[in-house]
């Protein structure tokens, strides 16, 4: 019976850039602006 290993990889580069997009996304949009949203890593 063949076997395999799943290997997941994160890339810490590509997961700050899309959280530093979110931010921006929350910042910019106008149904957030007097909201406190807020996106920590």
């Amino acid at each position: 019976m063949p076997s395999f290993d799943i290997v997941s990889e994160v890339n810490s580069m590509e997961i700050e850039n899309a959280v530093n997009i979110a931010k921006k996304e929350l910042a910019n949009r106008f149904d957030f602006k007097s909201s406190k949203a807020e996106i920590k890593l």
